[in-house]
């Protein structure tokens, strides 16, 4: 029996539901049918079906009887344990993950001794998995414990995938977090992670940031105080292009701005109620997009639009003049390039018309609301003034699915927005759309 024979059969007992037949099976074979590959399939079987415990049980026998764990090992080890949400009830698998962890740090100092060149072998992708575990688990002080006792140099320092694991857990921790000086001392551990950063990349030329990095540095910064939320806006204009208003370079679409980074962007301007600054990233954004480019269709889609329209509706809210005409102008630019380039991201939805109709009302136009309503359900409104409200409305024609039909929070804000002009006519208008709709 070869190893990759048993390895078939090993897989073939696990489909039909017979992990413990399977582990029977491995363990019964002569010694000269496994090897580290076998023994690394069973694991992974475990771990499918989330038997943490005998995993564990296997990873120690597999080292009782001679076989070394290769990085493979860990990683599969550390990837079957992340699928637990609630560490809560999982007190066991977490002093596992822990003594795995050392088990680890053991093995990557074997191979630093005896293969040095064998970079393969010390990947970081096990050291990246246990970062996310302890950041579901809320132990960033532990995190950091792991993060100090790295090599500051060679294959085995932090890596942009690990700062990443680690700002990602300190977001984390920050969301459930209940009070404001927690969310404050994460803020302030995600700052002192990228003040690592810039050291890293000024000792490290080869160190590079990239898109998931640069997004989870913002979120952890996003929630903490004002001095980081400045910080957050720093790396915005500096890794991303989204300057300022009267900043004096010509924006530029940065290599790392994509859908990710873009909404983490907005979110730092909602964050601080900074909505002006949020319709000028979006502009600076929409107005240099070429839709004929590779990869542009998927920067901007309709939850980026949402965060725009909020703002215009925000402001609005605060006695802001024409915030109305320019969310109707982000409409039709979304209608418009969806038409033209077929981006379903893109194309409005009863959130988006809506979103519109809102900053309409708050803004007291009624000539946008009914525009709005036209755009949304192809119902010509106006068409009833031929008709004195006698007769139905012309519809517009247009691809299946392109018109809404209206719901009861669409002719409420028909009818405030109405109501709010004080003109007679324009409450029958509003009062004809409502019958014809039902």
């Amino acid at each position: 029996l070869r190893p990759y024979n048993l390895a078939l059969q090993l897989k073939q007992l696990s489909a039909d539901g017979n992990v413990d037949a399977a582990v029977q099976r491995l363990r019964s074979v002569p010694r000269d049918a496994q090897n580290v590959p076998a023994w690394n399939t069973m694991l992974s079987l475990c771990m499918a079906h989330k038997k943490f415990q005998l995993a564990y049980a296997l990873f120690i026998d597999m080292k009782r009887r001679g076989f070394s764990p290769n990085i493979s090992t860990f990683v599969t080890m550390f990837k079957g344990l992340s699928q637990i949400d609630d560490w809560s009830n999982h007190p066991k698998q977490l002093a596992n993950a822990h003594a795995l962890h050392q088990y680890y740090l053991e093995y990557t100092q074997s191979i630093k001794y005896h293969d040095p060149g064998n970079v393969a072998q010390l990947s970081l992708s096990p050291l990246v998995i246990y970062i996310s575990i302890l950041g579901v688990v809320g132990d960033i002080q532990k995190m950091f414990d792991v993060y100090f006792a790295m090599d500051q140099d060679g294959p085995h320092a932090p890596n942009r995938f690990v700062f990443t694991a680690m700002l990602r857990a300190i977001a984390n921790h920050q969301e459930r977090a209940g009070a404001m000086s927690v969310r404050d001392t994460a803020a302030s551990d995600a700052k002192h992670v990228w003040l690592q950063i810039e050291k890293t990349m000024q000792k490290r030329p080869d160190f590079e940031l990239d898109s998931r990095l640069i997004a989870a540095t913002i979120h952890a910064l996003t929630r903490g105080r004002p001095a980081d939320q400045n910080l957050a806006l720093d790396i915005i204009a500096h890794h991303l292009g989204l300057t300022r208003p009267g900043h004096p370079d010509p924006f530029k679409l940065s290599p790392h701005l994509n859908y990710w980074t873009l909404d983490a962007a907005l979110q730092v301007c909602f964050a601080t109620q900074k909505f002006r600054l949020c319709v000028h990233f979006m502009h600076l954004v929409m107005d240099n997009l070429d839709f004929d480019q590779p990869g542009v269709h998927a920067l901007v889609a309709r939850s980026h639009i949402h965060k725009l329209l909020r703002a215009h509706a925000s402001l609005a809210m605060f006695a802001s003049p024409h915030e109305s005409s320019q969310a109707i102008d982000a409409l039709e630019w979304c209608l418009k390039n969806d038409a033209i380039h077929d981006i379903p991201d893109l194309r409005p939805d009863m959130r988006t018309y809506h979103l519109v109709l809102m900053t309409c009302l708050r803004n007291g136009d009624w000539d946008g609301a009914i525009k709005s309503f036209q755009l949304m359900t192809g119902i010509q409104a106006d068409s009833f003034n031929e008709t004195e409200g006698k007769g139905p409305p012309r519809v517009q024609k247009r691809p299946e699915g392109r018109n809404l039909a209206p719901n009861v929070e669409t002719m409420s804000f028909i009818m405030r927005t109405a109501l709010q002009t004080k003109d007679s006519t324009k409450a029958l208008q509003a009062f004809w759309l409502s019958e014809y709709v039902g």
